[in-house]
């Protein structure tokens, strides 16, 4: 009597949760985090490479609305620093603003968005892979895939894009924090 109850009650449990269906629950973004760049396993080419022992630093965190909030720190050949930042960032190929520290400063100023020349749209190849498209005024100017490692402590990032009339063919290796 005790098992056929327990059976008819993993029995009316188990329908329930067929009844409503697969769960939506998904696995983290394997790029959460905060990312250090390892400039040793990094290649500029044709170069040259930002300062020594000056790298990027990326962190990104996932939005309410299952987008992508991205914060870059870059470092110029130069050793001028840059900030990046992309906020609602979905991987579905459209174009979302990429801000630089002047468009984000007068955005949040102003409440309002300023008029953003520089675009990014990301495109999920798989759950470890993303093809980035960067436009200018509408233009494309950089390419990239970005690849999270299936331990989810590397990712690599490679980027083909030409400027001056020259190409520009990086690979950054990035280490998680």
């Amino acid at each position: 009597m005790k098992r056929s109850f327990a059976f008819a009650c993993l029995a009316l449990i188990t329908g329930s949760l067929v009844a409503q269906g697969p769960t939506t629950l998904s696995p983290p973004n394997p790029i959460i985090g905060v990312w250090k760049q390892n400039m040793e396993k990094s290649t500029y080419s044709p170069g040259p490479a930002p300062p020594r022992g000056v790298g990027s630093v990326r962190q990104y965190a996932a939005g309410q609305d299952g987008s992508i909030v991205a914060i870059t720190f870059n470092v110029s050949v130069e050793g001028i620093p840059s900030l990046g930042a992309i906020s609602a960032a979905h991987y579905d190929g459209k174009d979302y603003p990429q801000h630089t520290i002047a468009t984000l400063a007068t955005s949040l100023a102003s409440h309002i968005g300023p008029r953003v020349e520089r675009t990014i749209s990301y495109k999920a190849l798989n759950a470890y892979t993303v093809e980035i498209t960067q436009k200018q005024d509408g233009k494309v100017v950089a390419t990239s895939t970005r690849t999270v490692s299936r331990d989810g402590q590397t990712m690599t990032d490679r980027s083909d894009f030409g400027g001056d009339g020259q190409r520009v063919m990086n690979v950054l290796v990035f280490e998680k924090q």
